[in-house]
């Protein structure tokens, strides 16, 4: 058994190491998950994560190369984790009123959950020394959202429903109507996260308030 697995810590292309491998990836990610946001990024050290994971140092070299690394594979991954759900394919020739409602409850759901709620936290505090870390949060968070909204707009545009002359902005300006103060709120704890009836009534609101606007 110690040879196997010095064998998979040596070759991480090998095709009878690959699942072993990954189940150990998934073990430093977990583990790194929970020391940053449990110390921040500063306070957690590659040792707090090869304790919690049972990894060695050589490995997890070999799959992230580094802490920094580490930190970016984490957030890229819990991002689309988060975030994943929302396709273009089943918005397509559906109208506004079927559309909109169920998205918007589905994304402020998303983005005040706790797991959502910490990897912002997470993600805030260190962007400003890590572009690449918010680069990267934002291309699979919010970008991808906001070009979703920006496809169907402009197809409902061309099928007269929509009155919009740029819908990226329009996309951009519905996203900011459904976070608006909530988000900031949750994110910096001066509020319980929103339960399902008061997020599907802010929701209904702002959907009433844009199409209001937007024909």
């Amino acid at each position: 058994m110690m040879m196997q697995d010095e064998r998979v810590e040596k070759d991480p292309h090998d095709a009878a190491a690959r699942p072993r491998l990954e189940a150990r990836r998934r073990a430093f990610l977990d583990a790194a998950a929970q020391s940053f946001l449990e110390k921040g990024y500063a306070g957690t050290t590659l040792d707090d994560v090869i304790a919690r994971s049972g990894g060695s140092r050589q490995t997890l070299y070999q799959l992230f190369g580094g802490k920094q690394g580490l930190f970016e594979a984490l957030v890229t991954e819990r991002v689309r984790a988060i975030f994943g759900d929302f396709e273009g394919d089943e918005l397509d020739g559906r109208p506004p009123e079927d559309v909109l409602p169920p998205l918007g409850v589905r994304f402020l759901t998303t983005i005040t959950c706790p797991a959502a709620l910490g990897m912002y936290r997470l993600v805030f505090a260190e962007s400003a020394a890590m572009k690449e870390v918010g680069e990267a949060f934002w291309r699979a968070g919010p970008q991808a959202l906001r070009r979703l909204l920006t496809g169907y707009f402009a197809g409902q545009v061309k099928r007269g429903t929509l009155r919009l002359t740029r819908p990226d902005y329009a996309a951009s300006a519905f996203a900011g109507m459904l976070i608006g103060n909530l988000h900031t709120e949750c994110v910096l704890g001066l509020r319980e996260t929103p339960g399902p009836e008061e997020i599907e009534e802010r929701v209904k609101e702002i959907v009433r308030l844009f199409l209001d606007g937007a024909r």
